[in-house]
């Protein structure tokens, strides 16, 4: 018999009759030693954030904001928040308090938790004691996603069913495609600021999973955790896999609990992705490409991606289709814009606010959300990076994700982001900033001579430009668009 859904509220009550003070939080903050809370204290804890949100008027309907970094407050605040049948909307806390404003004016928040207006701190010696414990409400919708947002303000989109799951199959069919279990043991190093470390997060709770929760992500310390708490499953991007990596050798870990690691968030390099693959093995690597917007996704296994080096999957659930800028439909090995259309159409979700853009869709309803790739003849997908980020470069296109996967292999260099700015004789010039390793220092010409041995000669970057860090999210994304606009 299947499971009734459930609101997260209720399964967190659920999982506090049952496990009482068994771990369900194990946190690393960023200095100090670890902390753990239980699955009774942290039901106490929602229920006491509840009772604070409530006297600030929240109640079912209403939206919530919450600013803050990776601590336990996090997951107990959006818990406490769908309690009451509200809507989240997590921002990253390093926000401007101007962009905090203008997104509580575009959502239409009644108030964001740890916004200079309400700091966390106040908003905890505010919350009242919990009495009886709340009832649970269903949220509709349960919360607002936010895209990338490289330029101006991101975008919002919502998913407008009752937000509820199932126990056992928090995200139906594709998360055990992806190596996730129940009952496991879960790091969660990504900012949760970003909608997939948050919902993998919460899903891992739902799913009575024991959390490892990092403040802030340090490769070696994160190693050490996998071995320490025996964590099975893990969500990365390939900014951490790339430091992780580097970081291997030094630590000591030998990742034996580790039966999942999976990725997803940006292109991965075909070296990293080898590289992963050959510490542990082609069963432990998984990956999906897929968008906030739900417009359908892809997973591949690690021994699939033996079989097709470079490509993110087959389309799960979901069908592709690649489209010439005329809008006619390419065959297999052709490189276009990227159309998806998931078996499930009520799972897309829909933009939303004053300044909502029209989803880019066929007359079948295959969406794009602006990628390009193409297929080969066994349906695997190959990107091809963003439609707006291609360099035309002397009449070349060249894609930036190639460049920086091969400045990447460097042993110099620990991160790379490439662009195109206007030239004259170009039309695009290709500039590649670098951030070096620590003790490392870079020469231009040893640098230039290493692009003219790994890349094509359009590809070789005209320009490089050292830097100590670039401008990434917490969820490992460039900022692309605006740090090409400060070299214009």
């Amino acid at each position: 018999m299947t499971p009734a859904p459930l609101s997260f509220g209720a399964r967190l009550r659920q999982l506090a009759a049952l496990r009482g003070d068994a771990p369900a939080v194990i946190f690393l903050p960023g200095s100090g030693p670890e902390q753990r809370l239980s699955w009774a204290a942290l039901d106490a804890l929602v229920d006491r954030f509840a009772h604070g949100l409530q006297a600030r008027g929240v109640g079912q309907g209403d939206v919530v904001g919450m600013a803050l970094r990776n601590i336990p407050q996090h997951l107990a605040l959006a818990l406490a928040i769908w309690r009451l049948g509200a809507t989240t909307l997590v921002l990253d806390p390093g926000m401007p308090p101007d962009t905090l404003a203008a997104m509580r004016a575009r959502s239409g928040a009644r108030l964001v938790v740890g916004a200079p207006d309400l700091p966390l701190e106040l908003f905890e010696a505010e919350a009242l004691p919990s009495r009886a414990p709340l009832p649970d409400h269903v949220s509709v919708p349960g919360k607002i996603v936010l895209s990338g947002g490289s330029t101006g303000l991101p975008k919002m989109m919502c998913d407008a069913r009752p937000f509820t799951r199932i126990p056992g199959a928090s995200w139906g069919r594709v998360a055990p495609r992806l190596g996730f279990r129940a009952d496991q043991v879960q790091l969660v190093c990504g900012a949760m600021s970003h909608n997939a470390p948050f919902t993998w997060a919460q899903n891992g709770l739902f799913e009575g999973n024991t959390l490892v929760l990092m403040e802030r992500f340090d490769a070696a310390r994160a190693l050490q955790a996998i071995d320490s708490h025996g964590v099975g499953f893990v969500m990365l991007v390939p900014t951490m896999m790339v430091r992780m990596i580097d970081a291997l050798p030094g630590s000591g870990a030998r990742l034996d609990s580790l039966h999942a690691l999976y990725h997803t968030g940006a292109p991965c390099a075909g070296w990293l992705k080898q590289a992963w693959i050959d510490v542990l093995g082609p069963d432990r690597v998984t990956e999906m490409y897929g968008s906030g917007e739900n417009t359908g996704q892809t997973t591949i296994t690690g021994r699939e991606w033996l079989d097709h080096p470079g490509s993110v999957g087959q389309g799960f659930e979901t069908e592709i289709r690649i489209y010439d800028p005329d809008g006619a439909r390419l065959p297999s090995g052709e490189l276009g814009e990227i159309f998806m259309r998931p078996a499930d159409l009520d799972g897309r979700s829909a933009y939303i606010g004053p300044d909502a853009p029209q989803p880019e869709r066929d007359a079948d309803g295959f969406q794009s959300i602006g990628d390009v790739g193409w297929l080969d003849d066994e349906g695997y997908l190959y990107l091809g990076g963003r439609r707006d980020d291609v360099i035309n470069t002397g009449g070349v296109k060249v894609h930036p994700e190639t460049i920086e996967a091969a400045l990447l292999r460097h042993p110099g260099v620990a991160d790379a982001v490439a662009f195109g700015v206007d030239h004259r004789d170009w039309g695009q010039m290709v500039v590649a900033c670098l951030v070096p390793k620590a003790g490392r220092a870079l020469d231009e010409a040893d640098l230039l001579a290493f692009c003219a041995r790994s890349l094509a000669p359009a590809e070789q970057p005209k320009r490089l430009h050292l830097c100590e860090a670039l401008p990434r999210d917490g969820f490992g994304k460039i900022r692309r668009k605006a740090l090409r606009a400060s070299f214009g």
